[in-house]
């Protein structure tokens, strides 16, 4: 290595999560993890280094996977001046989300899958990892290419179905032969693309719970992992509904939040072997309306991509939980659902999505994201018209 463009940074620490011997340092390449080093491997590399990082009194984990974001905005509940906004690259940065994968919620009509594509486009340009579930709470499913097959092989960003809505009173009542449906197309466009093909599901507060995707499941041979529901922790019938699910060998999905990390407590202390089967999401730019028992619109707010970093320190700070046991329903569990073979981890040749926090309190100090910081502690990266005091808006490429 003689020249500095070789090399994008060196990253000084102290303790590395998923790590079972301690290095000096971190050696990034690119977009990758390319080394650990001891200290005098470290000094004599460091002058060709094109940037270091002192991460003395940091803990520094895999960048944050988040499967669930309403990336060009949701809600539409209460009409259209309740339409959230679409979500900012800084703001998927300040929460040490490096990995995100977009949703469509309940409106489909305003909100289309080209305008969904167009963003995970922008996100990957600015220098984040982004996909899309294609469809919405709607059956059949909204796609682009009029087939979730062909979705998932001509659109790169795609790698499943969601967010289907099931027992709420907001879903299209999809039966169960259409779930069933539905779930044998992505499984096979799964498979003819090389990705995951899972249908996310919606959980609303229904009575029947999980029971129309068991239903689906009788009807088809699709294994259950094809069925990823989410907001499993709505009220504590779902959640115990959402235990059984995994003793039966399904997976589940938490939205961050203080019921979402009671939940992760509840099942860290009662059902520890249960923990490996769940997630954790934000559904970050979406609606979080309150209905009553008739239906009726009672409060409307919006969900915000900070929640996801928030529920994990709160899970270590305030439920005493150990960060090596809740740490991979935010990265690894994710990442490994989705087949994203590269992320959710620290190794070698894994890509280079690190967050920096400190030691003590669990704050974002730094995010590196596929090899490039993209925040400090004085400033984050943001999209082309981002503007603020500590903004770096990204630059648009010139001729």
């Amino acid at each position: 290595m003689t020249s500095k463009t070789n090399i994008n940074l060196v990253v000084h620490q102290e303790s590395v999560h998923s790590l079972s011997e301690q290095p000096y340092a971190i050696l990034l390449a690119g977009s990758k993890i390319v080394g650990f080093l001891t200290q005098e491997q470290s000094e004599r590399i460091e002058p060709l280094a094109s940037q270091v990082i002192d991460a003395a009194g940091c803990v520094i984990v895999p960048g944050l996977v988040d499967v669930h974001v309403h990336l060009i905005g949701g809600g539409g509940e209460a009409g259209p001046a309740s339409r959230t906004p679409e979500c900012q690259l800084s703001n998927l940065l300040n929460a040490g989300i490096t990995t995100v994968v977009g949703v469509l919620g309940t409106d489909c009509i305003f909100r289309r899958q080209e305008a969904l594509v167009a963003k995970c486009r922008a996100l990957r340009a600015e220098g984040i990892t982004a996909f899309h579930w294609a469809g919405s709470y709607r059956v059949p499913p909204a796609t682009l290419f009029d087939s979730v097959q062909r979705d998932m092989c001509f659109v790169e960003s795609c790698v499943g179905v969601g967010e289907v809505a099931v027992s709420d009173h907001r879903s299209s009542a999809p039966t169960p032969h259409e779930l069933a449906r539905i779930a044998s197309e992505a499984r096979v466009g799964g498979m003819l693309s090389g990705k995951a093909g899972l249908v996310h599901v919606h959980m609303g507060a229904g009575p029947t719970m999980l029971q129309p995707l068991r239903e689906a499941l009788a009807l088809s041979d699709v294994p259950i992992a094809q069925f990823w529901p989410t907001h499993m922790d709505r009220n504590e019938p779902l959640l115990h509904d959402g235990l059984r699910w995994i003793e039966e060998g399904g997976c589940i999905d938490f939205t961050a939040g203080d019921q979402g990390r009671k939940c992760v407590a509840t099942v860290f202390r009662e059902h520890r072997s249960a923990l490996s089967s769940c997630s954790v999401s934000s559904d970050a730019c979406g609606s979080l309306p309150v209905f009553d028992e008739h239906g009726k619109l009672l409060e409307y707010k919006v969900a915000e991509p900070r929640e996801l970093l928030q529920c994990l320190q709160d899970l270590v700070l305030k439920e005493k939980l150990p960060l090596e046991a809740v740490l991979p329903l935010f990265t690894q569990n994710p990442a490994k659902r989705l087949k994203l073979h590269d992320k959710g981890q620290i190794a070698m040749g894994k890509d280079a999505d690190l967050l920096l926090l400190d030691k003590e309190t669990l704050d974002l100090r730094y995010v590196v994201a596929l090899g490039q910081v993209v925040k400090t502690p004085e400033w984050t990266k943001g999209g082309a018209f981002e503007r603020g005091p500590h903004i770096r808006p990204h630059v648009l490429p010139t001729e």
